[in-house]
């Protein structure tokens, strides 16, 4: 990781001032599960896996079939009737896969998982494939005194008179809408953090990819594999996506740049919600635009934008492809000729550019700093 990304979180400590409604819903379990089996509940891509085993998420179906208390969940509204699970995935994927009567093997969970965000949902052929799952009958612990649990054994279709309880039940189902500010869903990052109890810290790039992704973040992902580009990033793929989102910045400070102000968090995320309206042939447009700027970096070695320590540079990087792209961008052209690492590193011998792309990187006056003084030296 580079030590650019790592200081960020330091250098962007801010407080906001957020208006939001918190709407509490009894859902009862059926109503769970057709809004999960609908795609209106959404399990966003950077939350883990399924791990409960099969012992644990059958005395999660028992408490609600004989009605004890659950814990609630917390969801967030990004439209009208459609959610994101902020805290509750492991209870909502019990529920959902106890009616479909099938449980998940273990082996194939991070399989399931990208099926899953492909489909909002399990298609049956996989769904009943023995593959990838098996019967889901509960699987219940015996009574202190050695006699069998009623309850154990159990699938969906044989629970008799105990269905009803199940089906009623109702767990506290918290949904949480940004009412401002309106521009971008900034308090979701706020909201993931402080309430999300899976354990898992979420990068900023993961929770931006579920609420703004579309054609273009489909594009990044595959700019992310190209080999100039992973040759100059370092490999493998940065299971984070903080390589992807260096992409995304790229792309913000070279159409927004000018504009630059607040936090660089907040900068990427009011960009990723524009992107999200660009037409097929521009995001065509800077796929194209992205890849002549790493042909022409074909011949600069890794070294060029890495720190002294070998690290790479995130503000160093945007600030040479802003430099020498912004040309090309105005033109709606594509990038020609080679980059010049003679031109980078008397860049790099810059006093004030060096102080620009190591120390407060995110902060306004350093953000366009960098970019001037990169303008000077390679245009």
């Amino acid at each position: 990781m580079s030590s650019e990304l790592r200081r960020k979180s330091v250098n962007e400590v801010a407080v906001t001032q957020y208006d939001i409604s918190v709407i509490p819903n009894d859902f009862n379990i059926t109503t769970i599960f057709n809004l999960i089996d609908s795609g209106a509940v959404e399990m966003p891509v950077f939350q883990r896996n399924y791990i409960w085993d099969k012992k644990r998420a059958s005395r999660f179906i028992e408490s609600l079939i004989l009605g004890l208390p659950v814990p609630q969940i917390f969801l967030y509204q990004k439209e009208r009737n459609k959610f994101l699970v902020i805290d509750g995935q492991q209870r909502l994927l019990s529920i959902y896969y106890y009616i479909k009567q099938r449980f998940p093997l273990v082996e194939k969970r991070a399989e399931l998982r990208k099926v899953f965000d492909l489909n909002n949902g399990i298609p049956d052929s996989i769904l009943f494939n023995d593959m990838y799952f098996q019967d889901f009958k509960l699987q219940l612990s015996k009574s202190e005194n050695g006699e069998k649990n009623p309850l154990d054994g159990l699938r969906y279709n044989t629970l008799g008179l105990y269905k009803s309880n199940f089906e009623f039940m109702t767990i506290r189902c918290m949904a949480i809408r940004q009412n401002e500010p309106k521009e971008d869903d900034s308090s979701v990052f706020e909201i993931f953090s402080r309430l999300n109890t899976g354990g898992v810290n979420l990068s900023n790039q993961e929770i931006r990819a579920c609420l703004y992704y579309s054609d273009f973040f489909r594009i990044l992902n595959i700019l992310n594999q190209n080999s100039i580009w992973r040759n100059i990033y370092g490999k493998p793929e940065d299971g984070k996506f903080r390589d992807v989102e260096i992409i995304l910045r790229l792309f913000a400070l070279l159409c927004d740049g000018e504009n630059y102000s607040g936090s660089m968090n907040g900068f990427i995320n009011r960009f990723a919600k524009k992107a999200m309206n660009y037409s097929t042939s521009e995001i065509e447009y800077f796929e194209n635009l992205f890849t002549s700027f790493l042909e022409s970096c074909s011949e600069i070695s890794r070294e060029t934008f890495a720190t002294k320590k070998g690290e790479f540079n995130g503000a160093l990087f945007d600030s040479v492809f802003v430099a020498t792209v912004d040309r090309y961008y105005k033109e709606k052209s594509l990038v020609g000729g080679k980059t010049q690492p003679d031109k980078i590193n008397a860049l790099k011998k810059d006093v004030e550019f060096e102080e620009a792309i190591t120390h407060s990187t995110s902060h306004t006056k350093m953000v366009k700093k960098r970019l001037e003084k990169a303008r000077e030296y390679l245009q």
